[in-house]
Order: structure tokens, then sequence, then C-alpha cells
């Protein structure tokens, strides 16, 4: 983000994959091109043209091969309300950002989402002189529109730190930087909670608290998306990848992998490193 200004957009190519990340920023995802594969926490969502993902502050993600040409919309949200976001009568807001959401393209065109979109991204193209102003003019107008547009739900936020605390965001940095360096390994509870000085019964809970699933469940589908690079920039073995990313045996790997994607590694590989010449991240 540039100091000071609260938006960035980001506009990608014909072939666009990133590795899991996370940040503080909210990121709406526009798909222009026919398709694209991300992945959040451990689901693959698989969106067309026209389809609007939008993906909530903390939760982690990535950009699968099969992803094309997308407008990417980041937003420091409390740098564009500021007091608002403490106000009591911005239950919808923080509501409408405490998850991750796939809005279809259909209610995307129903509700001219595009209209909204298209003009921050314009204005960021353009830069005539107040250009930033327009920017965060129309991101409200964005928001307000979104806000109209997502559907009433019942489903509470999860506790007043979960939707905006920062110790959240400390917990899961600690937590997923242990986990990066270590999931080709054997990692087990205990060294987790030994590493972030908590106990295994608050590791456990706080985890599936914030992320929605348990640590395990996190690893394992972060071992498999970094799996898929091996499997399309690599001549590896699908055995030596199994166990070079942390798994016991080829047979759990295949399950897990299959669970994710839809297909054993061995389809995987085959459906998409023909399209591949080039590694270049």
């Amino acid at each position: 983000m540039t100091e000071g200004f609260p938006i960035r957009v980001i506009h990608t190519g014909e072939q666009f994959n990133f590795a899991a990340h996370w940040h503080e920023e909210v990121e709406l995802v526009v798909v222009n091109g026919e398709r694209a594969r991300i992945g959040v926490n451990n689901e693959v969502y698989e969106l067309v043209q026209g389809d609007v993902l939008l993906i909530k502050p903390g939760d982690v993600h990535c950009f699968l091969p099969g992803t094309e040409y997308l407008t990417i919309i980041l937003f420091r949200l409390e740098w564009v309300t500021g007091n608002v976001a403490a106000d009591p009568e911005s239950h919808d807001l923080r509501e409408l950002f405490h998850k991750t959401t796939m809005i279809p393209s259909l209610i995307c065109n129903e509700k001219n989402l595009d209209r909204y979109i298209k003009a921050i991204s314009e204005e960021e193209k353009r830069q005539q002189p107040g250009y930033r102003w327009l920017m965060v003019a129309r991101l409200y107008d964005l928001i307000v529109h979104l806000l109209r547009t997502k559907e009433p739900t019942t489903e509470p936020c999860a506790s007043k730190e979960t939707c905006n605390g920062a110790k959240r965001f400390e917990f899961l940095e600690s937590v997923c930087e242990y986990l990066e360096e270590h999931y080709a390994e054997p990692v087990k509870l205990d060294h987790v909670a030994e590493h972030i000085k908590f106990s295994k019964f608050h590791v456990c809970k706080l985890f599936k608290e914030t992320k929605g699933v348990t640590l395990m469940e996190y690893l394992n589908h972060f071992r498999i998306i970094k799996s898929e690079w091996a499997l399309l920039f690599s001549q590896t073995s699908i055995l030596d990848i199994a166990i070079g990313h942390g798994f016991n045996n080829v047979n759990s790997y295949n399950r897990l992998f299959k669970k994710y994607n839809g297909c054993t590694p061995s389809e995987f590989r085959k459906k998409h490193q023909t399209h591949i010449t080039k590694y270049e991240g």
C-alpha cells in the first residue's frame, strides 16, 4: 500500500499464480478472464468471468494455476471508515467483512457492482488531479452497494476480538510463520504450542475460532498447495513429493489432494503442466 493512501488496484495478466499469504487489508477480486482458482483457508473457489470474491482480513489465500485476468482492489478498512467502525451502528459493516464471500456474476450484473469497481479502476489508471479523493469516494459507494447487495445473515461475529482485534493477527502471524517454515516436517501440536508460548488447548481453540478450521486441517491444505508447485515445475516422483511435503505415505497424500482439487496429483500434473514452460516465481 502507498503510505497514507488506503487503496491499491492491481491488474493481472493471462496467468496469475501467487503463493499462500495473508494481510490486514480487505481484498476484492474481480474475475475478468474465463476463470480463476483461489484457495482461501481450506477451501478452493472455482470462479468464472464476472464473479467477485471478497476476502476478509486475515484469511490465508493463494492464486492457483488456471487463474487469469483479475482486477484486485485492496483497502485497509479502518483507514476508510475512521471512527465509524467503532460505532454501534456499524454492525452491518463488520458483518459484511467478517468472512470471505463469493458474489456470483449474476448478482453482480443485477446489482450493477461492475460500475463501482470500474470507476475505482479508471481513476487509478488516469490519475487526474484529485484522483485519490475520488477513488476513496467511489470506494464508499462500492462498500454501501455491497452492504445493500449482501443477503441478511443471522450469523453473529464470533467475538469482538475476532472481528477487529490486532491480537488475532499477531497470533495468526506467529502460528502461520512456524507452519510455513516446518510444513515439510512431522509437525506436532506440542511444537506449535511451545513456539508461541500457549497451551495446546488455547492453540487449538484460538486457531479454530480465528480460521474456522483446525490447525492440522490448515497445515495439510498448505502442504497440498505447496506440493502443487512441485508437481508443475519439477519432474520429481509423486512419492517423493508426498514425503517431501510432510505426508507419511502417498495414499494419504493422494486422498487429501483429491479432496481439495477433485483429481489425483498425477491427473493434476498432466492437466496443467503442458501449459507451463517456465517457472518465474
